[in-house]
């Protein structure tokens, strides 16, 4: 967002740019609100945006670079400092460790994963954002990772439910801090 520019939620954003309609917005809002998930991914899954639509506006909303993770060659020491299973976990994708540790994120919101980043990189992260999926791939590009199988045919599986999202989203977040407390006091141990 350009300094002087008032903020605009993401559904007016996606209004303003002429991405979705009125109705649709309306439809998305009342599927959100009735589900308890975010509008950018319950807009994404009926299928009114898509995923980049949202992650462009995500990054102007929070003052974010975009990035296209198409072509992009982490350095291996960024790729050192978190392990695959976490970058996969959290969807984060470490790109350089210089002066500051560098990566690309799908959810600007998580506040809890930027702290944790930057503890365990023990210095200032500075972060751009990009549809989840295609950070997904990258992902497992670059650490080498088998790509996911995708199935042709058949059912679809329904969405998990809010709460078990919720859930994992902490059990997860649990399982990050522990390490790095884990870490921390090996440390110490050894000094």
């Amino acid at each position: 967002m350009n300094p002087g520019e008032q903020y605009l939620r993401l559904g007016d954003m996606l209004l303003q740019r002429g991405i979705l309609s009125e109705k649709k917005l309306q439809r998305g809002l009342t599927v959100a609100h009735d589900s308890r998930r975010r509008i950018g991914d319950v807009l994404v899954e009926l299928g009114y945006v898509t995923e980049e639509q949202v992650a462009h506006c995500l990054a102007d909303q929070y003052g974010f670079d975009f990035c296209d993770v198409n072509g992009i060659h982490p350095t291996d020491v960024a790729l050192s400092k978190l392990d695959a299973e976490f970058a996969l976990k959290w969807c984060v994708l470490p790109i350089d460790d210089a002066i500051r540790f560098v990566c690309v994120i799908a959810d600007p919101l998580n506040v809890e994963l930027s702290d944790l980043i930057s503890a365990l990189a023990r210095k200032s992260v500075a972060f751009s954002i990009a549809p989840k999926s295609a950070l997904q791939l990258a992902i497992r590009k670059a650490y080498g990772l088998p790509m996911p199988v995708v199935a042709t045919k058949g059912r679809k599986k329904k969405a998990p439910s809010p709460e078990s999202i919720l859930q994992r989203d902490r059990a997860m977040l649990l399982e990050g801090l522990e390490d790095l407390l884990e870490v921390d006091s090996s440390m110490r141990r050894a000094s």
